[in-house]
């Protein structure tokens, strides 16, 4: 079935949205820039902005998509996630936010430079620089795509710094919020109302919210959502460039815990708004499976096809559904532009290579800073295109690689003994240990489809036989590999338990070094 293509009114939607978010970055950018002002807003801003900020650093184009998708393929046991956020914000706001705020950095870093030695910030730079929040650009494959959301983050970071950038937040929060209840709304109507979406979904066993297995290998319990992905989520709102420089933002300590208190409802509501999406598409494709008919090459795209194939004849309303895909992109990316500049400035600029700067120095570097990370977006984009379906792992690739610098915090804020030496061993076991993990889990096919549940395609027309049959095979393959020998087990693991296994390496080798 042919859909319909993206109208001239869509593509000026889109262009609304661009256009705001640099008129934005304009308007503080006239003002004198310091350094403190570009990455920290002098400390300056109000609660309810910054709260959004936080909110839409992370609800990337990733969750809009991703979401829906996953409840689609796997029920609802992953909707916990909406309080693994919540338990990660409080935590946050009550042990993390004083002792950052005390130390009064830039960069997250320093406590590394402080705790451990110069070096070994060295080393977390070189590992960490590619962040979560610049891959997540890679969702988008049309380089128009790209090109505009890399032009228009890199204007408005460089020019208005963190306030440009929390304020298009809060427009970008907005729309995102906008399009994902017209969605809904329209899915509803479609399917006949609230309580037709769960009857089909209870039919179908996409309800379950009671998985108590203790056995790691499931892809979400009770258990590995509570507290693996709560660890998860704390390297995100504790140990994260993006959402320090937010902290150190806001006027005093106690705005910066409203402002993480606050941005845990918004948070929560748009994870189950997006799960409850999920379980709309189940009700109005429960018949006739697109994924398994061969119409969408991906699982994730299913969102965008429901957008194209119920209400790409209503001009301007499919752009707004972009509109939001793309600030959820925005929103992330321009965040990692800015908090990279200050790791350039404070860490490698003023720290490794010990250059004194003066203020106006400073915030003229600052500016140049966030440019030269936008070009390396565009070219890492370009080099990640290639790799195909691997970047589906996305995020459990960024779960093994952000829990070993996570479990260093956790042995310099709680382990007294802790020592250079303990820190670098085992930081460097641990990351070892979960690229093992990682990337045997992905040459094997192990947990790919763990608790997939089925789809129909009984009342579908025109199918691609072929595309099934592949489909069919790539599934049944899969559900093999993973009854191979107990060796492989370890691939298994769910992805999020990740953090749990990294931080607890680090922190046993770390102690006993």
């Amino acid at each position: 079935m042919k859909l319909p293509t993206l109208s001239i009114v869509d593509y000026a939607v889109l262009l609304v949205l661009l256009l705001l978010s640099a008129f934005i970055g304009i308007i503080f950018g006239f003002k004198k820039t310091t350094a403190e002002e570009y990455f920290l807003a002098s400390g300056t801003m109000h609660v309810l902005p910054t709260a959004l900020s936080i909110m839409v650093s992370f609800l990337s184009a990733i969750t809009i998509l991703g979401v829906p998708s996953e409840i689609y393929m796997s029920g609802t046991m992953f909707l916990y996630q909406a309080a693994a956020y919540c338990i990660a914000s409080v935590i946050t706001a009550v042990v993390f936010v004083p002792k950052f705020r005390e130390m009064k950095f830039t960069s997250i870093y320093e406590y590394l430079e402080k705790r451990f030695d110069q070096s070994f910030m060295y080393m977390a730079l070189v590992l960490y620089a590619p962040s979560l929040a610049l891959s997540q650009i890679t969702g988008l494959n049309k380089w128009l795509s790209v090109v505009s959301i890399s032009v228009v983050c890199v204007f408005y970071s460089s020019m208005g710094g963190i306030k440009a950038i929390i304020w298009t937040d809060v427009l970008q929060a907005l729309v995102m919020y906008t399009g994902i209840v017209i969605a809904i709304t329209h899915g509803l109507i479609r399917v006949g109302g609230i309580e037709s979406v769960f009857l089909i979904a209870k039919q179908g066993s996409r309800i379950e919210f009671d998985n108590m297995s203790l056995d790691p290998r499931t892809r979400h319990t009770i258990w590995s959502i509570f507290i693996g992905s709560s660890l998860n989520l704390l390297v995100l709102y504790g140990f994260n460039q993006m959402q320090v420089q937010r902290y150190m933002s806001v006027r005093s300590t106690q705005a910066a815990q409203k402002a993480l208190l606050i941005n845990l409802i918004g948070t929560a509501g748009f994870i189950l708004l997006t799960g409850f999406m999920g379980l709309v598409l189940y009700a109005y494709y429960n018949t006739c499976d697109p994924f398994t008919a061969g119409r969408i090459k991906n699982i994730d795209q299913i969102l965008p096809y429901f957008i194209m194939e119920t209400l790409g004849d209503k001009k301007g309303v499919p752009g707004l559904f972009l509109a939001c895909v793309f600030s959820g992109t925005l929103s992330t990316i321009s965040s990692g532009l800015n908090s990279m500049a200050a790791i350039i400035i404070e860490d490698i600029y003023k720290g490794l290579l010990r250059q004194k700067l003066d203020k106006k120095q400073q915030g003229y570097l600052s500016q140049c800073a966030s440019i030269f990370v936008g070009v390396i977006i565009v070219l890492l984009t370009y080099v990640i295109s290639y790799l195909g379906p691997i970047i589906n792992a996305g995020v459990s690739l960024t779960n093994a690689l952000c829990g070993p610098i996570m479990g260093v915090f956790f042995l310099g804020l709680f382990v007294p003994r802790a020592n250079r030496t303990g820190a670098i061993v085992g930081f460097f076991i641990s990351l070892i240990l979960q690229l093992w993990i990682f990337i045997g889990a992905q040459l094997t096919k192990h947990q790919r489809n763990n608790h997939r549940l089925p789809l129909s395609i009984l009342n579908c027309t025109d199918i691609d036989i072929f595309s099934r049959t592949n489909r069919n095979a790539t599934l049944t393959g899969s559900l093999v590999d993973a009854k191979s020998e107990l060796f492989f087990g370890l691939y298994s693991v769910s992805y999020m338990w990740y953090t749990t296994i990294a931080v607890g390496t680090v922190v046993i080798i770390g102690g006993i070094v």
